[in-house]
């Protein structure tokens, strides 16, 4: 017989290769997490933003593990309890059971089995619910540094900061708990069932004491938390919505808000009513009261608040919701800063003056002849140069130049790398091609007699500047708007700068030291190709020890990494500054909807997209180097309360806006999202009072942009007119400045009613103001312009030829402009003809209340509309007007001076006659006179 002792053995492995692989095997599904920490890690440094970086993380591990680890322990220490309390004879009972379905097991391994089956199971759910909750850093980073508002709310009297800061995380708390609490309640169930504790027997549920007991303190604790839940909804009341307005209501408070406290207090009893009768073993009676409760919550929750609305508020609406809708109105006003807005009453002149033009000489100089599409359009044909660069977006923006506020658009030369030339090699697009070059500026106002496209104040490559204050030292953008892709400086390749003629390369070296992830560590540069999926970047010999490496080059992107707590606007715009570089300015929003009260809005965003808000600000500035790429935020309102929460949690991220140099500060601006959600909501808000509000006595509309009738086939209403940045003088003030503004019309009616304006020179940096036209009287809004203008005989004439001759007829932004005591009305025509695509600017039509008139240029146009005489524009002491000075009539001549020159003209008439009949004498006796007149008229 053969001996145990006497098999022969098996090869022994070596244990080594197994570990080697089990770590191979791990290093190769944990790399992708490893690679994208530690380059994250490198270009935190990169930026000097390791404490956002080190926030973030340890931010999210901790708030995940803190609430996955305490899921875990809650839910496994229940289930713990109850495999421990099983008895023996429950084991054996199961064993036997599972003996039955072929299933054999040791007692030792059952135990094992289910205790950690379910131990895994929970830890799966722990998993999933703390990674859930590390997406809530931020609130929890809040929560603990909340700040007062000021303003408290209208029922409970809380700071508006409780809703803001620490609401927010009590919920998300008590939701968490609750949850933990039902699946440990279901787990442990699960085990009792499983093991026999509770079972059926002869028709009648059995249970072990403990089984009892567990499960009643569990569900006991369920109702407690319920409680808490009814508690915190309480506050929750201040955000439902009746349709009307938005916050509580009649029904909300006189019938949800008690039935909360009903509920509340049921939540309560029935913890005591679980432990009472898991003590006595009434288990019937602890079901029946469980079903009252859902019963009770449908009624006084849903039920019993829909009757009250619909039998009690609605047929007495006004009077009962009174005091709420008040509510709303002015808790709207404090969330968008609408109670700040000055209103000053208005009454337009119904024509356009030569004095007032006179008078208005910088207003009419930056009155907006091009619209950002077609000048988009035209720089894309003369000013990309070369298909490897792109001009993605139109900025309009305002520069002093030679002593004079211009008001211009421009456009940065980016590199688009789908279009290089030659193969899209690695090293083309990321050692060789590596930025884009320069932007593109023209004046608003200007375009060339010839042929009828913008008169450039910056063009070409290198820039070449028409004015000293735009000289350019610094024309390389390696960041940018352009979709992100990474680049390599300091290698052996040179980087392409710009063509010279048709053959002859510039190249150029990165020049900005210490900028970029050093690649000199292999280790380093393997992780970079792991996450941007490049073997070249790991094997190139191009790259050496000094190499760098820039990624996360798109500004909003950067943006978003630096300040991940705030929102941006969706439109950077590019400036030069006074240094000579190049650099974006992002706007930056903070926003909540937890603002009690206050009705919500869509505010636009980066990516075209918009969010959902009740509470929006615009506090701080955001300065990204177009060359280095260096980042930096500037606060300009202080006092807002996120802002000095985030302050707090990052004390050296933040620069007040005395730090910002001058040569940018000039070009902060009143971001048009925020002036948006704001115009939006101002429409209906600025009815101050609850009965004024509910009955829409005065709500407004925005006024109808003619240029773009309608969405699509399925909506009805015209779309709205755009904001848009103007540089002009407020009514009764003398010194021009940049405003965005934007026209208002009653609801259903086409007149102008207001226009609303931001105020964005440092001086008045976002100080709004609104013109009231008086109701009584009628002012025409854009739309009803637009219609006059294509009924005008001479412009449809002229629209019609050009359209028989082949030609592409576009009408550009029909744009309001209040000028002295009235309103401008200012469009252009632009003409593209089929051999030649591109826009050009023909004709420019300018009215008042009264009159039509379009003409070559502006100017034209204005003489026309006036009468009066093309003179020079006034100008600053000691400045020499440019060459492309925009001319305006001067002030109407008296009546001496019109009959003068009515006396030189019936003399001149007369000469004619006297010439006719050949009276020599008679001839020279009224020439004699006409010279007279027109001497005296000439001095």
């Amino acid at each position: 017989m053969v001996e145990f002792h006497d098999l022969p053995r098996l090869p022994r492995r070596n244990p080594t290769w197994v570990i080697v692989l089990l770590v191979a095997l791990v290093l190769f599904i944990c790399m992708p997490l490893l690679a994208r920490w530690v380059t994250e890690l490198l270009w935190y440094r990169d930026v000097q933003r390791s404490d956002v970086y080190w926030t973030m993380f340890w931010g999210r591990w901790l708030l995940g593990g803190v609430v996955g680890i305490c899921f875990f322990a809650l839910v496994f220490a229940n289930v713990y309890l109850s495999l421990r309390g099983t008895t023996e004879v429950a084991w054996m009972t199961l064993g036997r059971q599972l003996r039955e379905r072929a299933i054999g097991m040791l007692d030792r391994t059952l135990r094992r089995v289910i205790f950690w089956g379910i131990g895994l199971l929970a830890a799966l759910f722990a998993l999933g619910v703390g990674r859930g909750a590390a997406d809530y850093w931020p609130q929890f980073l809040l929560f603990t540094h909340a700040q007062r508002t000021g303003t408290v709310d209208p029922i409970f009297h809380h700071d508006v900061g409780f809703y803001l800061f620490r609401l927010p995380v009590w919920e998300l708390l008590n939701h968490w708990l609750y949850l933990s609490l039902i699946l440990a309640l279901i787990f442990t169930a699960l085990v009792y069932l499983a093991t026999g504790s509770i079972r059926k027997l002869q028709g009648a549920t059995i249970s072990s004491r403990l089984a009892r007991v567990h499960l009643a303190v569990l569900l006991a604790l369920i109702f407690l938390v319920k409680a808490t839940g009814y508690y915190l909804a309480r506050f929750s009341i201040l955000y439902s919505s009746n349709g009307l307005f938005l916050g509580a209501g009649y029904a909300d408070m006189h019938a949800k808000l008690p039935g909360l406290h009903i509920m509340l207090a049921l939540a309560v009893i029935a913890a005591v009513v679980t432990l009472v009768t898991a003590a006595f073993r009434q288990i019937r009676l602890l079901l029946w009261y469980v079903a009252g409760l859902i019963v009770a919550s449908i009624v006084m929750l849903g039920i019993y608040p829909a009757l009250v609305q619909r039998f009690y508020v609605v047929p007495n609406q006004r009077e009962v919701e009174k005091p709420y809708i008040q509510h709303n109105i002015d808790m709207t006003r404090k969330a968008y800063g609408l109670d700040s807005i000055r209103e000053e009453p208005l009454t337009p002149a119904a024509n356009v003056t030569a004095a007032t033009v006179q008078e208005s000489a910088g207003t009419i100089n930056n009155i907006r002849l091009w619209d950002p599409d077609t000048l988009r359009e035209v720089y894309r044909q003369r000013q990309e140069i070369r298909s490897y660069y792109q001009i993605i977006n139109i900025d309009i923006d305002r520069y002093r130049l030679n002593g004079q506020l211009r008001q211009v658009m421009l456009a940065a030369r980016e590199m688009n790398y789908e279009q290089i030339p030659g193969q899209k090699t690695w090293v083309n697009r990321h050692l060789n091609y590596t930025h884009g070059y320069g932007v593109v500026m023209s004046p608003v106002n200007t375009f060339d007699a010839d042929r009828r496209e913008p008169v450039y104040f910056l063009k070409d490559i290198p820039p070449i500047p028409q004015y000293p204050e735009l000289k350019i030292t610094r024309p390389e953008l390696y960041f940018g708007e352009a979709p992100d892709n990474y680049a390599v400086t300091f290698t052996k390749e040179k980087e392409f700068d710009y063509q010279r003629g048709e053959s002859e390369n510039v190249d150029t070296l990165y020049q900005e030291k210490g900028v970029g992830i050093p690649l000199r560590n292999p280790l380093v540069r393997a992780l970079l190709a792991w996450r941007f999926g490049s073997l070249d970047l790991l094997i190139s010999d191009s790259i050496t020890s000094q190499s760098r490496l820039l990624f996360r080059r798109q500004v909003v992107q950067r943006a978003k990494a630096v300040a991940p707590f705030l929102t941006f606007d969706r439109d950077p715009y590019i400036i030069v500054g006074e240094d000579g570089r190049l650099y974006w300015i992002l706007d930056a929003y903070t926003r909540s909807i937890r603002y009690p009260y206050a009705q919500y809005t869509d505010l636009e965003i980066s990516g075209d997209n918009t969010v959902r808000s009740n509470y929006v600000r615009n506090p701080v500035k955001v300065v990204i180097d177009a060359y280095s790429g260096k980042t930096r935020c500037y606060v300009i309102d202080e006092k807002e309360p996120f802002i000095r929460a985030w302050s707090q949690v990052f004390p050296h991220m933040f620069q007040p806006m005395s730090a910002m140099p001058d040569g940018l500060a000039q070009h902060v601006r009143v971001p048009e999202g925020l002036f948006n959600a704001i115009s939006q909501m101002y429409r209906r808000y600025h009815m101050k009072w609850a009965n004024d509000f509910y009955r829409s006595v005065d709500l407004w509309e925005i006024a109808s942009n003619p240029e773009q009738p309608a969405a699509s086939s399925m909506t009805l209403e015209p779309a709205t007119m755009p904001a848009y940045y103007t540089i002009m003088s407020m009514p009764g003030q003398l010194q021009p400045e940049y405003l965005l503004i934007l026209p208002y019309t009653p609801s259903q009616k086409p007149n102008m009613i207001a226009w609303l304006s931001a105020r964005s020179d440092p001086a008045h940096y976002g100080e709004l103001q609104v013109y009231n036209f008086p109701a009584q009287s009628s002012f025409e809004a854009p739309g009803q312009t637009s219609a006059r203008i294509n009924v005008q005989p001479e412009i449809s004439q002229a629209l019609s030829l050009w359209r028989q001759l082949g030609s592409t007829v576009k009408m550009g932004n029909l744009l309001v402009i209040p000028i002295g005591g009235s309103l401008l009305y200012v469009q252009s025509v632009f003409l593209k003809a089929e051999q030649m695509p591109i826009p050009s600017l023909q004709r420019v039509i300018v009215a008042d209340q009264e009159r039509v008139v379009m003409r070559d240029t502006l100017e034209g146009a204005l003489t026309a509309l006036t009468g009066g005489k093309v003179a020079t524009p006034p100008i600053s002491p000691g400045v020499t007007p440019s060459p492309d000075s925009l001319y305006i009539p001067p002030l109407a001549p008296t009546a001496n001076q019109r009959a003068r020159a009515q006396s030189a003209l019936d003399h001149y008439h007369r000469a004619q006659a006297a010439l006719k009949q050949d009276d020599w004498a008679a001839y020279g006796k009224e020439m004699d006179a006409m010279r007279g007149d027109l001497e005296k008229l000439a001095k």
